[in-house]
């Protein structure tokens, strides 16, 4: 799933304008608006340089993410749902080691 946050960060007496940002199951950034009334920019490639730190969002809707051909989704250990596309899983696990138990089980 795709979840959409609403950046409520206060930069106190700066203005700065809030966006709102479409995030996939690995932590990528897929899409932004500027605010909430501007139009949704699609990113052609997830960016994976999209920070939360010392930022406060709040989650305001979800939605079903497009699976690429031939991926499957899987279920994690703590409930977590992760893609499997190209014999490479978006669990952090397979993020930082380049394997994981979600790939040994469908194989």
């Amino acid at each position: 799933m795709i979840q959409i946050l609403q950046e409520v960060t206060d930069w106190g007496k700066y203005k700065v304008n809030n966006g709102v940002y479409h995030i996939n199951t690995a932590g990528d950034l897929v899409a932004y608006q500027v605010n909430q009334d501007a139009k949704l920019q699609v990113l052609k490639t997830p960016s994976k340089q999209f920070s939360k730190s010392r930022r406060k969002f709040v989650k305001i809707g979800e939605r079903s993410e497009a699976l690429p051909e031939g991926a499957i989704t899987v279920k994690g250990s703590k409930g977590n749902t992760y893609i499997i596309a190209n014999n490479k899983c978006s669990c952090p696990g397979f993020q930082f080691r380049g394997k994981c138990k979600h790939l040994a089980q469908v194989a």
